[in-house]
């Protein structure tokens, strides 16, 4: 990196015009051919130190370890040994679970692969439980990314963002400048690690007449996430020009309500009466940010909104500022909408907010026999987040484990108990244990495993006895309960 930097300076040099006397009278206006920022702090970042994985909660370490008895071993036998194939599917799996059993496995598989989706795969896992390990590599690779793959690029400006290293800010700016194939990932980059400084910049840049349609509508958001003040009046006048692109005008309304400013407030309930349903959901999406009556009176307005679009952000809106005065409309909608989306955001709102009248509600469908199974498991699960109603979602999935007829139900609903720890949930557990059907027994244990009941034990300890991993037809369910209680199970031969 250093020797291009020296290469085009020493270019830069040899190109510089020789004056001659006839010059000297002539005026040159430098600011026009200027093309960098002179906020820019393009260049080369400094690269810290390696670092191994931050050490992880014990207690998040033994939960895992609880629910998933049999990953312990597996799963580190299949990052030392598995096929390139086996090894991306359980680093998808581990990531979406934020699994963090096995950080300093997979930190040293990163430096021994060379398969790109590996190493991508890593990036994603890390960026997703946030742990900066891997800072050093992403920022040589912004360095000097020639030698990479794209996808490794995106994915460092992608781990950058996640775990704020300001340290990379540089090198983003010089990929910006000199490669136009890294725009958004850059621009996206500097959107979560910059500051002042950086908004400074990406304004001067705002003002570039070569700039494409998409890459204004990138720059108009990321100036929102910065809270660029500096260009509020300029985005204003984007956000009300009716002959401006509609997603660039879109992007600007959200953009000026995360500044926070309060005279947007009369900007964005102006935008409001616009006909194009996409704009007017991100001017809901502007005024979520503000918590006076003007704001709320529109945000609860846009609940009844023609467009499903801008009931679905006014309906996030309420649950983000936790507007009781809102439970009346949400209420309406999850009993009358015609879009099931619509519905089920309700219910999630409803469930947020904690009000009497919104949890008698969500309560009733669940004891209501005309209610849906569908619609039941949809109410239940924000409810079992909300730890509300748990005796009625008890006595509905008891109800449900001897209820062959509705086995997808009790799946469903048993998959979402299996998540907390509830003495109310004993009995449940101990029904869907006493179950003949294989997967609701497992489900059974995936509660035992989370909750520990009492009244479960004597039951799991007798079916771990039956565990024979030497068995011509083993019982799955008999070994898991074995591991579930750190038994190793033994051949009965």
């Amino acid at each position: 990196m250093k020797k291009i930097l020296a290469f085009v300076a020493l270019i830069s040099l040899l190109s510089l015009p020789v004056f001659s006397a006839e010059d000297e009278n002539k005026s040159y206006d430098t600011e026009e051919k200027k093309t960098v920022s002179v906020h820019s702090k393009a260049g080369e970042s400094e690269v810290p130190p390696s670092k191994k994985p931050n050490a992880q909660n014990a207690d998040i370490i033994r939960d895992f370890d609880n629910t998933d008895p049999e990953g312990r071993e597996k799963n580190a036998d299949i990052i030392q040994f598995g096929l390139e194939d086996e090894v991306l599917e359980l680093l998808k799996k581990m990531t979406e679970k934020k699994d963090v059993r096995f950080v300093d496995e997979v930190y040293g598989l990163f430096q021994d692969t060379k398969n790109p989706s590996i190493k991508v795969q890593i990036l994603e896992y890390f960026k997703t439980i946030e742990d900066p390990c891997l800072e050093d590599f992403a920022i040589m690779t912004l360095n000097d990314p020639y030698d990479e793959t794209s996808s490794i690029v995106n994915a460092c400006f992608a781990y950058v963002q996640a775990v704020k290293t300001q340290a990379a800010i540089p090198a983003v700016e010089y990929l910006l400048e000199n490669r136009e194939e890294y725009f958004n990932g850059a621009v996206e980059a500097l959107g979560k690690i910059g500051g002042s400084e950086e908004a400074l910049y990406l304004t001067d840049y705002f003002n570039n007449e070569d700039l494409t349609l998409a890459q204004k509508q990138t720059l108009v958001r990321v100036l929102g996430q910065l809270k660029a003040v500096e260009t509020y009046d300029a985005l204003v006048e984007i956000a009300e020009d009716e002959n401006e692109n509609t997603f660039v005008r879109m992007y600007a309304s959200q953009a000026i309500g995360e500044m926070q400013k309060e005279e947007a407030i009369d900007v964005l309930n102006g935008l409001y009466a616009d006909k194009d349903p996409n704009l007017r959901s991100f001017v809901i999406k502007g005024l979520s940010n503000f918590t006076t009556e003007e704001a709320k009176k529109t945000i609860i307005q846009a609940i009844k909104d023609s467009h499903v679009k801008v009931r679905l952000e006014a309906i996030d809106a309420v649950k983000k500022q936790n507007m009781a005065e809102a439970m009346d409309f949400l209420i309406y909608r999850a009993k009358n909408d015609p879009e099931a989306n619509v519905k089920t955001a309700c219910y999630s709102a409803i469930a947020s907010l904690n009000t009497q009248a919104g949890n008698d509600y969500l309560i009733s469908q669940i004891t209501d026999k005309k209610t849906g199974d569908a619609t039941k498991i949809k109410i239940a699960k924000p409810l079992l987040e909300n730890g509300t109603g748990i005796t009625e979602i008890a006595a509905f999935a008891t109800e449900l484990a001897t209820d062959n007829k509705r086995k997808s139900t009790r799946y469903a609903i048993g998959k979402e108990i299996a998540k907390y720890s509830n003495e109310q949930f004993a009995d449940v557990c101990l029904a869907f244990l006493h179950s003949k059907d294989v997967a609701t027994q497992g489900t059974g244990l995936d509660m035992y495993a989370k909750g520990r009941y009492s009244k479960a034990e004597p039951f799991v300890k007798e079916l771990a006895d039956k565990a024979d991993p030497d068995a011509k037809n083993k019982n799955a369910n008999a070994i898991k309960a074995a591991k579930i209680l750190g038994i190793k199970p033994e051949s009965k031969d």
